[in-house]
């Protein structure tokens, strides 16, 4: 019987609808700011041109290998138990840094339109104020997807393929707005002031948990349509890195045209909004870009929220975790590890708007790990089994894979140690640490449980 699943064109949407959210509303202003408008471009290029060969390696695994789970699972077939573990451990702690980050986002989006929201004054968190309104628009989000996905794959992918299109049409008339009444002479300065450098390496930092997203495809893969070519799937995950990367650069030139050198910005504000407002004089043209952003940031949500949920399904199913985690409901979705993203959702959400910039470090660097050990995985995979069927080969073959690794190991170690130009500070360190910890208690006791049942 023939599995009627997702397309290739389903999968770009899964993919391009995930990476592209919010990220370039709200942090393409910072990205100028730390390295001006050339800087920024420089270290969008950079990050592409890191994170093709990552998407070239995660193309010949999830076309040559067939397993259900994404990274972890091809990590465990190639490399075994322990790298496997650590693999989704840090891929687990990236999507639960991203979840947050998108519900807290879309209030900040909301409020920018209806002022309003920002009354009833909950707390101060981390030098932000919660406010009742913008918690309760955030969990509605969070739990409204949710519903969604438990309903299963098939309304998920609608969605998402509806909430993308409105995406890119809200691109076009962005695009077209800041060329129309932007100024060339807002182009300036071309790099920051505090280095040529040290400005592109921050900007990349904080690119990289943009550029995620791609990654939502192995772990898709099995709702693949039965007739699929799976050169599609691979078509699909490289082109999203590489569609995401032109769209980025055109929003850091537009915005740079817009927006006036020295206006204010931090991860909590909307600069790049206010900015598009003032130049073009249009309250309809910002109401547009709103809620196509809005789109962006529900279709970022869904997309994590599936592949997150197979995710943390299979690392239970496989033995990692709670086992209940990876348990099918009769919609054939993991439902149990949907609720417990949920409600970890939840939490962050109730931190406030002050989690932002350490969730978007610990993200990048979490995902760091992941495409490291991807990298990894299929060196090895090349010396195990040289003669396996590959629907799609990393273009330049080994050389190319031995420079993912280096590059992703480079970052990961300036982001870990001290007093680098990207190094994360001492909030991400002690959480980064507590993660690892925690990680360490998780494998060591169902290591444990696992030779118990074994021995029985």
């Amino acid at each position: 019987m023939k599995k009627k699943g997702m397309t290739g064109k389903d999968f770009f949407s899964l993919a391009f609808g995930s990476m592209i959210g919010i990220g370039w509303v709200v942090s393409a202003p910072l990205w100028i700011t730390n390295a001006g408008t050339a800087g920024a471009i420089s270290a969008m290029i950079i990050t592409a041109l890191i994170v093709i060969p990552i998407g070239f390696v995660y193309s010949e695994l999830c076309t040559s290998i067939k397993v259900v789970g994404g990274e972890f699972a091809y990590v465990f077939k190639l490399m075994g138990r322990l790298p496997s573990f650590i693999t989704g451990w840090f891929l687990i702690l990236g999507y639960l840094t991203m979840y947050p980050w998108v519900a807290l986002s879309v209030s900040s989006m909301i409020a920018y339109l209806f002022p309003q929201i920002e009354t009833i004054k909950l707390y101060t968190i981390l030098g932000n104020t919660l406010y009742l309104p913008e918690l309760i628009i955030g969990l509605v989000m969070i739990w409204g997807l949710t519903w969604l996905n438990m309903k299963g794959v098939e309304s998920s992918k609608l969605f998402q393929n509806c909430a993308t299109t409105l995406l890119l049409i809200s691109f076009v008339i962005f695009f077209i707005g800041c060329f129309a009444a932007g100024k060339p002479e807002n182009l300036h300065p071309m790099f920051s002031s505090n280095g040529k450098i040290s400005g592109i390496m921050l900007a990349i930092s904080s690119m990289i948990f943009f550029m995620n997203g791609f990654d939502t495809i192995p772990k898709a893969a099995d709702e693949a349509d039965s007739q699929i070519n799976p050169r599609n799937l691979a078509k699909a995950l490289v082109g999203t890195i590489l569609l995401g990367s032109a769209i980025y650069i055109l929003v850091i030139i537009c915005s740079s045209l817009v927006m006036v050198t020295g206006d204010e910005v931090n991860l909590g504000a909307l600069p790049l909004v206010a900015a598009y407002e003032n130049a073009t004089g249009s309250k309809l043209l910002v109401v547009i870009m709103i809620i196509g952003t809005i789109m962006g940031v529900i279709t970022t949500f869904n997309g994590f929220d599936l592949a997150g949920s197979k995710l943390i399904g299979s690392f239970a199913a496989s033995g990692f975790m709670q086992h209940s985690l990876g348990d099918l409901s009769t919609k054939k979705t993991h439902s149990n590890s949907l609720l417990f993203i949920a409600i970890i959702s939840t939490i962050g959400v109730f931190m406030g708007k002050g989690l932002l910039a350490p969730l978007i470090t610990l993200g990048g660097l979490a995902f760091l790990v992941a495409w490291l050990f991807m990298a990894l995985s299929c060196l090895v995979f090349r010396r195990k089994q040289p003669d396996a069927t590959r629907p799609f080969r990393v273009p330049g073959g080994k050389p190319i894979i031995a420079f993912a690794i280096f590059v992703c190991s480079i970052l990961i170690i300036m982001m870990i140690i001290p007093g680098t130009l990207i190094s994360m500070g001492a909030m991400c360190d002690i959480l980064l640490l507590v993660w690892i910890i925690a990680g360490a208690a998780v494998y060591l006791h169902y290591k444990k449980q696992s030779i118990e049942l074994r021995n029985r």
